[in-house]
């Protein structure tokens, strides 16, 4: 056996767990106990605190007797907290004109308190006005159809869902979607769209990300894919004097990817026929 093995073994080995850890470890014990936890959840949560500790002692082990492991885990950047978006409203509603599943986020971790602030403030104005406006739509709708023969029975309620998409999350930057879609006869969706640089503390643009020349280097990109599209015959686009794409808009949606790049967003009939339905481009 390798000497300098050997000697970190016998110093493994010679690790004693801290009495507080035991301590710690005991009175969770006992609050499970009289809790009523079954003992096979007591069980696992030893074996969890028990390689904790391993994974602690072992981690000492290796600064202790290595000096380039230590080196490389002191050029490890510390992580701060990873700002996250969360559930923050969890309701349903069910009656004669709407049958609704909202679901409304917050955002958390962000360092820039105030502008945590608004973002979430903004989020929940948005989305409860939308739950308002597609109940007014549901009430009127239904009242047309009585007042055109139809029984309130017949009626078919308005089906509403909010919800929200994490599209990335790490040290640098949340990136995620908003959205509530409504449907009956006809329907309808709203996207939101909230990309935040978490060092900078400001929302990102698509000049931030690409540069100077981010409106060429993506009208090019996307023309590019709607080409290569368009060889499958099942694939249909307008053509740019018909509505089609003629270049992406000074406000243009996005989102950034679990690869960091930039997606591109277009609603359904914006750019192709409604059966395409929403059309994401990822830019190289």
């Amino acid at each position: 056996m390798d000497p300098k093995f050997d000697n970190a073994i016998k110093k493994y080995k010679s690790i004693k767990i801290p009495e507080e850890l035991d301590d710690i470890v005991n009175s969770t014990i006992k609050r499970s106990n009289m809790e009523n936890k079954k003992s096979k959840r007591l069980n696992n949560f030893k074996r969890v605190i028990a390689g904790t500790v391993v994974a602690c002692s072992i981690f000492t082990v290796g600064l202790n007797t290595s000096e380039v492991f230590a080196s490389k885990i002191a050029n490890i950047p510390v992580l701060g907290n990873i700002a996250k978006v969360f559930t923050f409203v969890d309701y349903k509603i069910n009656n004669e004109v709407v049958d609704a599943d909202i679901k409304i986020p917050s955002i958390e971790g962000v360092n820039d308190k105030e502008l945590e602030k608004r973002i979430n403030d903004e989020i929940h104005a948005k989305m409860a006005e939308l739950t308002k406006e597609a109940e007014r739509n549901a009430e009127e709708d239904k009242k047309a159809f009585v007042e055109t023969g139809g029984k309130e029975e017949d009626f078919s309620p308005f089906t509403i869902k909010s919800d929200y998409e994490l599209k990335l999350a790490n040290e640098k930057i949340l990136s995620f979607i908003v959205y509530q879609s409504v449907s009956q006869a006809y329907s309808y969706e709203n996207y939101y769209y909230y990309n935040i640089n978490l060092e900078t503390n400001k929302m990102i643009t698509l000049d931030d990300m690409l540069g100077k020349d981010y409106k060429k280097i993506i009208d090019e990109d996307i023309v590019r894919q709607i080409e290569e599209l368009k060889k499958n015959p099942d694939n249909s686009f307008f053509e740019a004097n018909e509505g089609g794409f003629k270049g992406i808009k000074d406000d243009q949606r996005f989102y950034i990817n679990e690869q960091g790049k930039v997606v591109i967003v277009f609603d359904k009939y914006e750019i192709a026929p409604g059966y395409m339905g929403r059309l994401e481009f990822a830019i190289k």
